[in-house]
């Protein structure tokens, strides 16, 4: 069905009457009495005058509604790549990165491109390097970064998840006494790299089986660096592996280190600091340095899509 079946209340409430599931994403029902928003197909039954109807997640959320559980309208894809990145809580993103050094985006991939990029992981004329990871004290595993150019859904993740990063990456670089002059688009961003010498992509997919793991570390791979970077699981927790958490750890000035585990569902993306960002102190503004990893795998296999967009030397 068109979308503009669905312009009107009357049509919208039909829809929600008969649980139709083409009407999932084309409109989000707000349940005033329990304060959730739901797609059209939930099985909860609530009466119509306690129904609003708003366009997007986004809308729902911004009145001060939370997801259902039961019909999950968070975990919905719904609209092209693009949309989808446009869609996120980027004001929400920006504080968690400046208060923990990590943002939920959501769920940016559906089922279909999470088994496309699998799959892409044996095609080898993809890649332009693999690495062992017990070869170089990294952990156990292996993973591998993708050559130019880049397939579709790899460069769009990266050029258009770049965007809206760069006033952050910006904000961070000036308070920690850098220059605030990243440019928002990527690929002049790919040029200032390979002017400081770093022309070799970074965005890789890492695979990891039963008793592998991943050692906290940075990926810095030069003197250009993008203070943020994007990871998506590619795998179902539970399903297709277990153990496996994402692990983050934050060392301030004179403070023992914290530790955070994100937990992330099936094409979920979290986006997190590469190495340093700004905190406010009693004495003013102070580096917090982050590291990330990946716990071991207890059961299964477990794949990730790594999106980083400085370049490597």
């Amino acid at each position: 069905m068109e979308s503009r079946e669905f312009t009107g209340d009357e049509a919208r409430w039909r829809a929600v009457s008969m649980r139709d599931r083409t009407a999932d994403g084309r409109f989000y029902t707000c349940v005033t009495t329990t304060g959730v928003y739901c797609l059209a197909s939930c099985a909860g039954r609530p009466l119509r005058r306690h129904v609003r109807f708003v366009d997007s997640r986004r809308q729902a959320e911004d009145a001060g509604f939370r997801a259902c559980k039961r019909c999950r309208p968070e975990r919905l894809i719904a609209g092209s790549l693009a949309q989808r990145i446009a869609a996120i809580d980027w004001a929400g993103a920006e504080k968690a990165l400046d208060s923990c050094g990590f943002a939920h985006l959501g769920r940016l991939l559906g089922d279909d491109e999470m088994a496309a990029l699998r799959a892409s992981y044996e095609r080898n004329e993809l890649f332009r390097s693999k690495v062992e990871m017990k070869n170089f004290g990294f952990g156990a595993g292996e993973y591998k970064y993708f050559a130019d150019p880049l397939p579709e859904i790899v460069r769009v993740l990266r050029e258009t998840l770049f965007s809206p990063l760069v006033p952050i990456a910006n904000r961070w670089r000036a308070a920690l006494g850098g220059a605030a002059d990243i440019p928002v688009d990527h690929r002049a961003y790919r040029a200032r790299c390979a002017a400081a010498g770093q022309n070799r992509p970074t965005p890789l997919m890492l695979s990891y089986g039963p008793g592998d793991y991943n050692r906290l570390h940075q990926d810095l791979y030069g003197n250009e660096i993008f203070p943020i970077q994007i990871a998506i699981l590619l795998s179902n927790p539970g399903k297709d592996f277990d153990g496996g958490e994402f692990a983050l750890t934050e060392q301030r000035p004179r403070m023992q280190s914290r530790a955070h585990v994100a937990h992330l569902y099936s094409g979920d993306a979290l986006a997190f600091c590469v190495n340093d960002r700004p905190v406010a102190g009693l004495r003013g503004v102070y580096r917090a340095k982050m590291r990330h990893g990946v716990s071991t795998i207890v059961r299964g296999r477990r794949m990730a899509l790594g999106v980083i967009f400085h370049d490597a030397v």
